[in-house]
């Protein structure tokens, strides 16, 4: 188990990874086995293959993650922050646009998109994460300036 300030730690190292584009840094907070959902709903993926191609596509799509505060549970395995993150609208703009959760930008190329989510991870002995989540509906989701 984590004590409250390594859980923290391990959530926001999450995102600063990920802002950092290193995604097999990213991978090295992850156990092998990691299941995760993004966004809940979306169907749960499993492993550290799933994962890199995930965290690949967020990365490539210039991805930016701004956490708020993270809270930690008192079981020493849970922690869950909100996030603000924003990314390119190409590739993966069109795929919402299709689904009816964006418009389809006047200048898809120099579009970015705005998300609100709220990460939770759970982590096990070894202090890997077991268990991403990310919960985010059609609501959380605009298009952002590209500035």
């Amino acid at each position: 188990m984590l004590d409250e300030a390594a859980l923290k730690d391990l959530i926001l190292e999450h995102t600063r990874r990920v802002n950092a584009g290193d995604v097999e840094g990213l991978l090295k907070l992850y156990s092998p086995d990691v299941r995760f959902e993004d966004p809940v709903g979306a169907g749960v993926q499993q492993g550290h293959a799933a994962l890199r191609a995930h965290a690949t596509g967020a990365v490539n799509s210039n991805t930016v993650e701004v956490p708020g505060p993270p809270v930690a549970a008192q079981d020493g395995r849970h922690a869950a922050v909100p996030v603000v993150a924003t990314m390119d609208y190409l590739p993966l703009g069109p795929i919402l646009t299709r689904h009816g959760v964006l418009p389809a930008p006047a200048e898809p190329s120099r579009q970015r998109m705005e998300f609100r989510f709220l990460m939770v991870v759970r982590a096990g002995d070894d202090g890997l994460i077991e268990d991403m989540k990310a919960y985010w509906g059609a609501s959380d989701v605009r298009l952002a300036d590209a500035a």
